[in-house]
């Protein structure tokens, strides 16, 4: 059965590439049909997606708020995506504008030491994008804009969950109100186990064994169990990091609230206790084009002469 599969999936992906082939073909006779608009994919669907984004709203050029836009499942590649973004934003000190129902763990706190690192503020909302958005593979922002999309922040809706408020964790100023949802649940670990025959040749020599080889002759997976309890090494290294961050440790008591199936949302009292929240300012007011005619412009304000409009 486990071989069927796979020969499945490589049949699939021949006969998909033949209808591509036949249409293109067709296509040289018959008049191009017009594709439909591109739809963006769920935030549970994709990968986290770190962009730069330009605010949209108000006549704000050539001096912008801009941010970073983090959205999507945190996993084992999110480090290396976010890193990239913040190789192209140089010294610039931008807020990073997160909505992500969690994922990967270590990730989030690989995310979360780069953004400490950095020093950059964290607010749990969402990003819409105006003119070319990145899921639109087919649009492709003007070259005069250097890959920075242009949008808005809606605070409402949005959610940090799971892993993600490990992430929010790492901002020097960490921005959550009533309209976000940020929730978390106990820490799942799933444990993989297999059984091994070995052959082993050996001497009894002074009434002591000698092993003189052993080779492994078969390996048969067992059932894997998921475990929530976190192990003292696990509870350390979580500990540790949240001190760091000036978080209370007791953040970890509120995840033992739900089980992985489930959602523990923390209200505002919790996230004030627990230091996650620093304050209750909304983050589309981060990206406000009022920051940008205060004396001095705030930090996330960034002058391009000659910036175009999508």
């Amino acid at each position: 059965m486990k071989i069927v599969s796979p020969f499945l999936l490589v049949l699939t992906a021949v006969l998909t590439v033949c209808v591509l082939l036949a249409g293109a073909g067709e296509a040289a006779t018959k008049k191009t049909k017009t594709k439909a608009p591109e739809s963006e994919k769920s935030v549970y669907e994709q990968p986290l997606r770190v962009v730069i984004v330009r605010n949209i709203i108000g006549n704000c050029e050539p001096l912008c708020p801009q941010w970073i836009s983090a959205e999507g499942q945190i996993t084992a590649k999110s480090p290396a995506v976010f890193k990239k973004a913040l190789a192209k934003i140089g010294d610039e000190k931008l807020p990073v504008i997160i909505t992500s129902p969690g994922g990967d763990l270590d990730a989030a706190l690989s995310i979360g030491e780069m953004i400490r690192k950095r020093g950059l503020d964290v607010a749990v909302g969402g990003t819409h994008f105006g003119g070319c958005a990145p899921y639109q593979k087919t649009c492709k922002p003007p070259k005069e804009q250097k890959g920075v999309y242009r949008g808005f922040v809606v605070a409402g809706q949005s959610f940090c969950t799971s892993a993600c408020p490990l992430i929010l964790a790492s901002g020097t100023r960490r921005f959550g109100g009533p309209e976000n949802y940020i929730g978390v649940h106990q820490i799942s670990r799933v444990i993989t186990r297999e059984k091994v025959r070995y052959l082993e040749r050996y001497l009894i020599v002074n009434g002591k064994k000698k092993v003189l080889s052993r080779k492994v002759v078969s390996r048969k997976p067992m059932k894997s169990l998921v475990s929530t309890k976190i192990d003292k090494q696990l509870q350390k290294k979580l500990t540790a990091y949240l001190k760091k961050m000036g978080v209370e440790p007791t953040l970890l008591d509120l995840f033992e609230r739900a089980p992985p199936s489930s959602m523990y949302r923390m209200m505002g009292d919790e996230l004030r206790s627990t230091k996650l929240v620093t304050d209750l300012t909304q983050s589309a007011d981060l990206t406000q084009v009022v920051r940008c005619v205060a004396i001095p412009p705030a930090a996330n304000c960034v002058a391009v002469p000659g910036t175009a409009k999508p």
